[in-house]
């Protein structure tokens, strides 16, 4: 068994946490794991792991050599990823979930120039607020609001800043008043988000959080929502780059508050040793660098004339 192997191993114990998941994970039997954790740690002169709780952790000369591992593999996936760009010969299917937002009108124009340079990838987008679970398969790459998730053996990427603020129409904003004040927000109509509230109402004079009193509609998508603001129900929250996209019939209110939201780019520690998975997320890690003040601003994106 040469070193990497015995790398490998170590770093499958860590993530699997016990010697019989490891041997599931790296496809080998559980005296081939053992032999190689054994052979590693005598070579090192120091034990990897101890046994608390009923899993193995990592000791302090295990974290070295788990940080040391986890280079070693992103090494060789870049090897591997620089491959795939050469080669036409990337094929198969990545399942990718995302909300309708950033899902049904950033990703595709996105993606495109990637499925032009290898023809025989499938994409497919599945759109919606509910967490997939990716440890399950249920997708292998996922864009989710807050926080990674708290799956095990994620890797992730905060993918981008996400700038958020007050809209209304101005036909709803000349029938109702336009709001000068935090205060002035309890007295007007709310268009509500079903899943989360993005980026927090501003506080009033008691320091408490103002919102609008009357819930005019709770939409469970951004479509829905954008548009029922667009419509003329109340205001509502969300992001700058999708009210930039609504050809002037939303109005910002009380444009001092502004707030931010993190979305993450994640994606199962698994997928990393396949070339068209690590290929997709590194595609859309460096795109959402290049976009990343369409999200935070509001500004045009570039994937877009």
């Amino acid at each position: 068994m040469n070193t990497w192997d015995e790398y490998q191993i170590a770093l499958a114990v860590h993530e699997g946490g016990s010697h019989a998941a490891a041997a599931e994970l790296l496809k080998v039997s559980q005296p081939t794991i053992s032999r190689g954790l054994r052979a590693l740690e005598s070579r090192l002169g120091e034990p990897l792991f101890e046994r608390r709780g009923g899993v193995n952790r990592p000791t302090n000369t295990g974290e070295l050599v788990i940080r040391h591992a986890i280079r070693m593999r992103d090494d060789a996936a870049a090897i591997e990823r620089t491959g795939a760009e050469i080669g036409d010969d990337i094929s198969g299917e990545v399942v990718l979930t995302a909300s309708d937002g950033v899902g049904g009108d950033w990703l595709p124009h996105v993606l495109a120039p990637l499925r032009d340079r290898h023809p025989r990838l499938v994409l497919r987008i599945n759109l919606g607020m509910q967490t997939a679970n990716l440890a399950a398969g249920e997708a292998d790459i996922a864009l989710r609001w807050g926080g990674p998730g708290d799956q095990q053996s994620l890797f992730f990427k905060r993918a981008a800043i996400v700038g958020w603020g007050f809209y209304a129409s101005p036909d709803y904003l000349d029938a109702h008043g336009r709001p000068e004040t935090a205060a002035d927000l309890a007295g007007h109509k709310l268009v509500d988000w079903g899943y989360i509230d993005p980026a927090g109402w501003p506080p009033g004079p008691d320091g408490e959080a103002v919102r609008p009193q009357q819930v005019a509609v709770i939409a469970n998508s951004a479509t829905s929502h954008l548009q029922a603001i667009k419509s003329g129900f109340g205001i509502g929250m969300t992001s700058h780059r999708l009210a930039r996209q609504s050809d002037g019939k939303l109005e910002r209110v009380l444009p001092d508050h502004d707030s931010t939201q993190n979305l993450f780019l994640v994606a199962h520690e698994g997928v990393r040793r396949s070339r068209r998975h690590r290929l997709v997320f590194d595609h859309l890690s460096e795109a959402f660098k290049r976009d990343a003040a369409h999200f935070e601003k509001g500004d045009f994106s570039v994937f877009r004339a």
